[in-house]
């Protein structure tokens, strides 16, 4: 059985924590002698000790009680022994102290000094900080210090909580990791999703993760497939629609052909006209939702370039292009398709278009301006809607269908590039269209 996602997260950070804990007493316990062989006191204590040795070894033998009294406290006491204990070299010795001790005789002229500390315990079995110090006099016997202070457990000279510490940390991101490790698919989750919003077809996500994750992703994908199955019949109804509505419209135009010369006639197949433009742009859209974007690559230049010169109106289509060719990843026909719809925008609405091509490190950039009104910022959203017209031209007498932006934004996107409206410099419109380079 699969554990949930809240399961996973309580395991990481239980298992985290035991391992810092485990951790902890091993380099407590684990190493030889444990604490009997490493420590340190209280910050001072070695140059007390020190001090203390020389200023009896100077000191008359009459005043060395009286010293030794002032250096007894709570929780330390004083003496002078005649020698060792014979299990001084037995018991647990802390040696840290004993160097810091003997560095401190040093540097008060007392090179050759000995020094034992052992670590005594209760009389309980009870561990304690209770230590015994004993350090040869120069006038003989031993200077016998049992003192009660804190010692610090030490690992190759660093105390044991700053590694506990430090491995807590490395265990924490290790945690981080795993959990980040585990939240993978939801991220991949909301990358495919943000996907699937610039696209028809739908876009699998493949089933990883925790049961809850795998559900998820399973429902997103059902998801798509239900929105582009809808998609797909309201276009292909829609496309149907057109296609039947372009027979009747050709019977149509036959007979209004063969009609008296009148103002009528000449009204009635502009009407005509005009619903074949629309009825030709929506069968367009209803293919073009159809069609996927394969390897495929087309040289801009080229495209413009034959457009203009086959177009009635070239003397309005001003181009501004490179001699070499520049191609670019998108399946000819859709670029001769986006290109057109743009130029033809341009002169219905500008008057002329003004057309260049500019080269970035990984895209090739469509620039096409007019001299027209430009549409409003406020509006620029709305017009790649299918259908949608701005307030002055929805008499249709300016023609256009409201479907020409929409078709190439489909296309653009469809081949991973981008469109952007903006002012051109000429006080009409600007057009920016971004395709990846071939």
């Amino acid at each position: 059985m699969r554990l949930g996602l809240l399961a996973r997260v309580m395991l990481i950070v239980a298992l985290a924590l035991f391992a810092i804990q485990l951790t902890a007493l091993a380099l407590y316990f684990g190493f030889p002698g444990g604490r009997m062989r490493i420590g340190d006191a209280s910050a001072g204590f070695a140059r007390q000790v020190a001090a203390l040795v020389r200023l009896v070894d100077e000191a008359p033998p009459a005043l060395r009680p009286a010293i030794l009294d002032a250096f007894s406290e709570t929780g330390r006491a004083a003496a002078i022994v005649p020698g060792l204990p014979e299990d001084v070299n037995q018991s647990r010795s802390l040696l840290r102290i004993e160097r810091s001790i003997l560095l401190a005789l040093k540097a008060r002229g007392v090179p050759d000094g000995e020094v034992r500390v052992r670590l005594d315990e209760r009389a309980d079995g009870g561990g304690s900080d209770r230590f015994s110090v004993f350090v040869r006099l120069a006038t003989g016997g031993y200077l016998w210090l049992d003192v009660e202070d804190r010692v610090t457990v030490r690992v190759l000279g660093v105390p044991i909580g700053f590694f506990a510490g430090l491995f807590g940390v490395l265990v924490a991101i290790a945690a981080l990791f795993a959990v980040a490790r585990e939240m993978k698919p939801l991220t991949r989750l909301a990358h495919e999703v943000d996907r699937v919003g610039a696209r028809i077809d739908p876009v699998p996500v493949a089933e990883r993760g925790a049961p809850e994750l795998r559900s998820l992703i399973r429902a997103v994908n059902a998801m798509q497939e239900r929105i582009a199955a809808l998609v797909r019949n309201r276009t292909l109804t829609l496309g149907a629609i057109s296609h039947d509505l372009r027979t009747y419209l050709t019977r149509l135009r036959l007979r209004v052909e063969m009609l008296p010369e009148s103002r009528h006639r000449a009204g009635a197949i502009a009407d005509v006209e005009a619903m074949q433009a629309l009825v030709e742009d929506t069968l367009d859209f209803a293919q073009d939702a159809f069609s996927s974007a394969g390897p495929a690559s087309a040289d801009l230049v080229s495209v413009l370039r034959i457009y203009r010169d086959g177009h009635q109106q070239a003397a309005r289509i001003g181009l501004d292009l490179p001699d070499e060719p520049m191609p670019v990843r998108i399946d000819p026909k859709a670029l001769q398709r986006l290109c057109a719809n743009l130029v033809e925008n341009a002169l219905r609405y500008g008057g002329a278009a003004f057309v260049r091509v500019e080269r970035t490190p990984s895209e090739l950039v469509l620039i096409v301006e007019d001299e027209g009104p430009g549409i409003p910022p406020e509006e620029r959203a709305r017009v790649f809607e299918p259908f949608y017209r701005l307030e002055d031209s929805r008499s249709r007498e300016s023609g256009g269908t409201g479907l020409g932006l929409t078709i190439v934004r489909r296309i653009v996107e469809r081949h991973g590039g981008r469109i952007v409206l903006g002012d051109s410099s000429r006080g009409g419109l600007l057009v920016r269209v971004s395709l990846p380079a071939g």
